[in-house]
């Protein structure tokens, strides 16, 4: 592989350090260091010096006139984004600043010949719960502009990111053979030590999710976001179409749908950040849609489901994406009537289209060589039919994927505190609401395995051990946080007029904060304060 990616929980971090190479090559560093993962980290000069800002341990060991944002640390579980240099953390590196207060998914980005073209990267950011590290090799089919990396990142869930040295420099070993070593000694490399009994834990699929973002995809290119208020079902209506081709034909500019799962017999997917905000339900009645508000997954559904009468497609000689499977399904059902003898090979010709004029004949239809609803109606209601939609022969397939929604369902109701005795409902339920368009989508289906979306629901809840929703914990502000000396006097000012609530005086502020900021300010000043 050629590109790596490594997602790892901030309560997790044992220890978070800018080792000195000296010389050394990463395989060298490790050994000696022991890190559980390692990658090289800051930008350096033509002669392997470190520029923009780093220090280490308190040894400041590269600080330029002038600032930008970066990392900073003490022991690790701590880093946060900051204006650089920040005197006060015993650890910070500085780099290209890709996702920061100030700069946003759709800002351009300006930077020297140096830095672009499309080349092997190393970055790091922060999606508010974990440190993510990103390597990709040069020459390579993942080498990426500066903006594809921050798109990249982006759709990864990142909230900060700042590209770090790449090229020849790209390098990392992540443990479990995932290695990418340019052979280039460099100045310094970024280690972590990890927890010991969780290190065996990180960058696993939490609940087997796999996380499979459709960077592509122009709903997730929009970078529009959304507080999640509740989770929506559906099933895809394509049946036969698992997650990967699925996910496969949404990744794309073109493509006019998107959720933030796929789930199937086999794999759940992650195809959208949690708070991306989809397009899925459409616009219900009221005027509202879900996609204000819900996360989105669909559940694939088999091939037999093309047998559920609202998603039969008319079976007739020369149609257009006729399904292969619905025509041999069809085939076998002539051959078991004894009114054909041609091959079961999924093409609808002469033969068959004869053959299905005699079997409207038997059942009484008008014999037009259709194989339509009323067709498959009439077909279906003959004992040992094969074009009735049988649970028995899909019921290995509708556990799985019922397993894998409940398991899905119970780690976003975690994530974000949601009840799901409330919070969940499908789309057909959403449509009823008035907050989805007119679909039938579970209820035509989970109805024929003698389940509800009420059964969901509880299943979800039994999950979760029954606690349902769970109050958020008021965040508490550390007593022993405050401002630096030369910023005390402005602090305690702008406290005073009301401009800041007093807390988090070295946390990088939002821009919806900063938003707030000004305001507070400009009604300051038409007071007259």
């Amino acid at each position: 592989m050629s590109k790596y990616i490594q997602r790892v929980r901030l309560g997790h971090i044992k220890r978070l350090a800018l080792v000195t190479g000296g010389g050394r090559s990463l395989e060298q560093v490790k050994a000696a260091e022991q890190p559980d993962l390692i990658c090289n980290a800051g930008f350096f000069d033509s002669i392997n010096h470190p520029t923009h800002h780093l220090k280490a341990d308190g040894v400041v060991r590269a600080k330029e006139s002038w600032g930008c944002w970066g990392y900073a640390w003490d022991s690790g579980g701590d880093i946060a984004l900051t204006a650089l240099p920040a005197d006060e953390r015993a650890n910070y590196i500085g780099g290209y600043e890709l996702l920061t207060p100030m700069v946003g998914i759709q800002d351009a980005l300006s930077y020297g010949a140096e830095l672009g073209s499309r080349r092997g990267r190393t970055a790091m950011a922060l999606d508010g719960e974990h440190l993510i590290l990103y390597v990709s090799g040069d020459g390579t089919a993942d080498a990426a502009t500066p903006e594809e990396l921050r798109a990249e990142l982006y759709a990864l869930g990142a909230e900060t990111a700042v590209m770090l040295d790449g090229g020849g420099s790209a390098q990392c070993d992540f443990g479990g053979g995932q290695v990418i070593d340019s052979a280039r000694p460099v100045d310094s490399y970024l280690c972590l030590w990890l927890e010991e009994e969780d290190n065996d834990k990180e960058d696993k699929p939490v609940d087997e999710i796999t996380q499979a973002i459709m960077t592509n995809s122009a709903c997730c290119k929009a970078g529009r976001t959304i507080t999640p208020k509740g989770i929506m079902v559906h099933s895809t209506g394509t049946p036969g179409a698992m997650a990967g081709q699925l996910r496969a034909g949404w990744d794309s500019a073109q493509a006019t749908a998107a959720v933030h799962a796929m789930v199937d017999d086999g794999q759940t997917l992650q195809t959208l950040p949690w708070t991306c905000r989809g397009w899925h339900a459409g616009t219900g009645t009221s005027g509202a849609t879900a996609n204000d508000t819900h996360i989105a997954f669909e559940i694939c559904e088999p091939d037999q489901c093309r047998l559920l009468p609202v998603e039969w497609a008319p079976l007739y000689r020369g149609a257009k994406g006729m399904s292969a499977w619905a025509v041999k399904r069809w085939q076998q059902e002539l051959q078991r009537m004894g009114l054909y003898t041609g091959e079961v090979d999924g093409s609808f010709g002469p033969a068959t289209e004869t053959a299905t004029r005699a079997a409207q004949s038997a059942l009484g239809l008008t014999q037009d060589g259709s194989c339509g609803p009323a067709t498959l109606a009439a077909a279906a209601a003959q004992p040992g039919s094969l074009m009735a939609y049988d649970p028995e022969e899909t019921a290995d397939y509708f556990e799985a994927v019922w397993a894998r929604a409940v398991a899905l369902c119970a780690y976003l109701c975690k994530e974000y505190k949601l009840d799901p005795e409330q919070d969940i409902l499908c789309h057909a339920e959403g449509y009823r609401a008035g907050i989805a368009s007119n679909h039938a989508d579970v209820e035509h289906w989970w109805p024929r395995h003698g389940k509800t979306m009420d059964d969901f629901r509880a299943a979800v809840k039994a999950a979760l051990g029954g606690d349902g929703q769970t109050e958020p914990e008021e965040p508490q502000q550390p007593a022993a946080e405050q401002p630096a000396d030369w910023a005390a006097e402005a602090w305690a000012w702008a406290k005073a007029m009301g401009l800041l609530d007093g807390t988090r005086p070295t946390a990088a502020s939002t821009r919806q904060e900063v938003a707030v900021m000004f305001r507070r300010f400009y009604e300051a000043v038409k007071a007259g304060k």
